[in-house]
């Protein structure tokens, strides 16, 4: 079972398969080049005997924490043992993705009987639209296989029963079960961690609110569920009106065209008014970001609403005759209810709801992205709707259900299928920096400079100098971190007024009056940042912040490189051929 979903995930990236130790899935100059590093970057500290959660290799002199920022000790800890970080990133993906599919298969057998459609609620888990778009950017976040086994080990360690009670312990092997997977999971990424607490709240609250023995054919449960949403809506609005911070929740949160609005990478589904809406400022608040996008397909939401209203009255499902398993549908709710703070639809805020309140309370609205948890929700929907189904067709004949599920196994895997994603290594070294690899000293000085998190930027970073930088082995100036405290940022801007003039001139016309900088202030850099050499992008070269540093380095002779790289390096040094 576990082969046939690594098989999925080699043919819808190949050619990955036949260049895994060269080459890994990456957009050019996105975030996939600093969640590489990343994995040099762990081993690299870890067989030095340094903090690998402390790094000098950007942020160069100083340094910076790396604890808050996206980071995969668990590929890194990999990457010990092999020593290639593209090999060690590739071998990680395809165990990810093929036991996301295994997990979630095996969660399915339990309130699934069809084989066909145990397999297809494992394809959903695994090779959603939504970890099909992050894979060549955000590895952190296909890093789900821990999330099935958990939600396994989390059933067979807990007994819950209904009311404000804390729950029964089936299985201490269980539980030391459900701890470790959280700890592996924490290992691969804090927002795969909080998706394990979150299930875990939910399926607690199916229980502590007694929502399983609410009758909703009657008026009263109506009435109170207006009540609490009216409530919510109103409390909500002051919260913010008054100014309680929620780190972008709400900017970030989910539009509900965003579950029915294909792909960018879909290779079948990318119509014109898909890519219309897609980059829409009117729709989205961030137009073209990967973290609009929910989409689950066509198929499975329509064969949700065809069994929900299928004529007559029908038996419970396996899942609803489980104690277990009845949270189920709530849990699909709850998870959809995650990702929307406030309802949009077409970029209009209709109500805010209830699960907004996390994104007011401190530590937790530093998961800013709630578009996120259709991780979840791509969990959830193939168990409740596949479920469903079985109890709807069991007086049809077995070869109409082998029929019915092909054709569904068909249409979600071509809703399903996405363009395979671009290749890009980090071993293959353009001439420039071949020609830094070479010099000695250890610092690079880059033109443009910058530093930047999520939410903040001074100047610009180039990710390519960081892809390079196990082979250049240069430490760099600049940094790409999350959650960079303001007080870093001012000292980068202002600590140093060489610096600070530059990232100044970076932003400036190309034909700029330039005042060189003092011998002292030039002096005072150089022993500070003690740069080998300063390599100029570009799209930089000959601009004003190229001839400023120029006069920084009087004494630097300068090479110019065919794809438009100017290196300023010490003259002694030859021109490597």
């Amino acid at each position: 079972m576990t082969l046939s979903y690594a098989a999925v995930f080699l043919a819808w990236t190949w050619p990955l398969g036949t260049q895994l130790a060269t080459a890994f899935p990456a957009v050019p100059d996105h975030d996939g080049y600093m969640q590489i590093w990343s994995v040099w970057h762990f081993r690299e500290m870890l067989l030095s005997g340094h903090n690998p959660f402390y790094s000098d290799w950007l942020l160069y002199p100083e340094g910076a924490s790396l604890l808050m920022t996206t980071y995969t000790p668990i590929i890194g800890l990999l990457n010990t043992l092999i020593g290639n970080e593209m090999l060690a990133l590739n071998l990680m993906l395809i165990g990810q993705y093929a036991l996301s599919g295994t997990g979630a298969w095996l969660l399915a057998r339990r309130w699934v009987r069809h084989p066909l459609l145990q397999w297809l609620a494992g394809f959903v888990f695994a090779f959603s639209p939504y970890k099909m778009l992050r894979l060549p950017e955000h590895y952190n976040l296909v890093l789900t296989a821990t999330v099935p086994f958990f939600v396994l080990a989390f059933l067979r360690a807990f007994e819950f029963r209904a009311g404000w009670r804390w729950p029964l312990v089936r299985s201490w092997g269980a539980v030391a079960a459900c701890f470790g997977l959280g700890l592996l999971t924490l290992l691969s990424d804090y927002y795969i961690t909080f998706a394990l607490l979150y299930f875990s709240l939910g399926y607690a609250l199916w229980f502590w609110l007694r929502l399983g023995s609410v009758n909703w054919g009657q008026w009263r449960p109506w009435l109170v569920l207006a009540g609490v949403l009216v409530a919510c809506h109103i409390a909500l609005r002051l919260l913010r009106l008054a100014g309680v911070p929620d780190n972008g929740g709400f900017w970030w949160g989910g539009d509900l065209v965003s579950y029915f609005l294909p792909p960018p990478n879909s290779r079948w589904l990318n119509f014109a008014w898909a890519q219309q809406l897609f980059g829409s400022a009117r729709l989205y608040t961030m137009p073209g970001s990967i973290e609009n996008v929910m989409f689950l397909g066509y198929a499975l939401p329509l064969l949700g609403l065809a069994v929900w209203g299928w004529p007559g009255r029908q038996p419970a499902s396996v899942r609803h005759q489980d104690p277990q398993g009845q949270p189920l549908a709530w849990l699909l709710l709850f998870s959809v209810l995650l990702t929307l703070p406030a309802l949009r639809v077409f970029g209009k805020s209709l109500l805010n709801l209830p699960t907004g309140f996390l994104h007011l309370v401190p530590f937790f609205n530093n998961i800013r992205c709630p578009t996120r948890w259709v991780l979840l929700v791509s969990l959830f929907l193939p168990l409740v709707v596949f479920a469903a189904l079985e109890v709807r067709w069991t007086s049809w004949r077995p070869r109409w259900q082998w029929a019915l599920s092909a054709i569904l196994l068909l249409a979600v895997g071509l809703e399903y299928w996405p363009v395979a994603p671009p290749l890009a290594s980090s071993a293959a070294l353009p001439p420039v920096f071949q020609a830094v690899a070479v010099l000695p000293g250890e610092a690079l000085l880059t033109i443009p400079v910058g530093l930047v998190d999520g939410k903040k930027q001074v100047g610009k970073v180039e990710l390519v100098n960081f892809l390079h930088q196990p082979y250049h082995r240069k430490k760099l100036l600049s940094a790409y971190l999350s959650r960079v405290p303001d007080a870093r940022f001012a000292a980068f801007e202002r600590g140093d007024s060489v610096l600070s003039m530059l990232l100044r001139l970076q932003r400036a016309p190309a034909d700029t009056v330039v005042r060189p900088p003092s011998a002292a202030a030039a002096r005072a850099f150089r022993l500070h940042f003690k740069p080998a050499a300063v390599l100029v992008s570009p799209a930089w070269r000959d601009g004003a912040a190229h001839r400023y540093i120029k006069a920084a380095f009087p004494d630097f002779r300068e090479e110019n490189f065919a794809d438009g790289y100017s290196l300023l390096r010490p003259a002694s040094r030859q021109p490597v051929p």
